[in-house]
């Protein structure tokens, strides 16, 4: 959730993210099937910097992706692999106050942290 109530949801089989207001009241949709800045292939989350970024856990993309609170493309990092910074699968992604990235890394078992995004 965001600091004005804001509420933003991954909607994995329609490839897009979501606004609500606090009360349910839908607000925005941004996203689309596909590999391009901006497109998704099934999100399966979505967490809220302290700045307000939205970070996209964009999973068969492997990769994160950036917003601003209505959906401007901001940056992305990732791709499919098993270094640091490659993913299989990233699941779920939560943003700490100080701003660091954690993604987990489903299908290579483990948890990355990062710096705030691009």
């Amino acid at each position: 959730m965001a600091s004005d109530g804001s509420v933003y949801v991954a909607d994995h089989n329609n490839h897009r993210i979501q606004k609500f207001t606090s009360e349910g009241v839908f607000v925005s949709k941004w996203g689309t099937a596909g590999a391009g800045d901006g497109e998704f292939q099934r999100p399966r989350d979505v967490a809220v910097a302290p700045d307000g970024s939205i970070y996209v856990a964009d999973t068969h993309n492997n990769r994160i992706q950036k917003f601003d609170p209505s959906g401007g493309f901001l940056g992305k990092w990732g791709s499919s692999g098993t270094g640091d910074g490659q993913y299989d699968q990233p699941a779920t992604i939560a943003v700490a106050a100080d701003g660091s990235v954690y993604v987990t890394d489903t299908d290579n078992h483990r948890i990355q942290k990062f710096s705030p995004g691009p």
